[in-house]
């Protein structure tokens, strides 16, 4: 059981997480994270988890480059799991916009999130982060269904 302490601090961690994003602020983000252990960072775009410091720092600097604007919003109310004393898992649903540097029009989309927290003395500190984008076959669907005109079934 978590309590309502821990609780909060996680979802403070995760707003921290939402602001570093939107003034892509990695050297922010990155002080999200324990840094006594290597990290397990996997995101949508990337074809490769990213298991330690090397090569996440570099991540976000090609990011920090690539990227000209940025906004990233925790959707729904993170539901939280204690795994083992000390390590708490998240699960929520998240949504993104970006600018990419050298186009004219932004980008956006939407990922389910799996975050895992350690509890460590200087407070929650993320362990690993895991994006989990919808299979393109119910992405479609989504895009379909988003695009009906409202109240089309309830019509005669």
């Amino acid at each position: 059981m978590i309590d309502i302490a821990d609780r909060a601090a996680i979802l403070d961690l995760l707003a921290e997480l939402e602001e570093g994003w939107r003034t892509l602020d990695f050297a922010r983000i990155r002080r999200l994270w324990d840094p006594a252990h290597d990290p397990i960072y996997f995101a949508e775009e990337a074809a490769q988890p990213r298991l330690d410091w090397e090569q996440l720092q570099a991540y976000w600097d090609f990011t920090g480059r690539a990227i000209e604007k940025m906004g990233m919003n925790i959707v729904d109310d993170p539901v939280l799991r204690e795994l083992a004393p000390g390590l708490v898992t998240a699960i929520y649903r998240m949504h993104w916009d970006a600018l990419v540097r050298g186009e004219s029009r932004p980008m956006g989309g939407d990922n389910r999130v799996c975050a895992t927290f350690r509890r460590t003395p200087a407070g929650w500190k993320f362990a690993q982060y895991v994006e989990a984008p919808l299979a393109p076959i119910a992405y479609i669907r989504e895009l379909y269904e988003k695009a009906a005109t409202p109240g089309f079934a309830a019509r005669p």
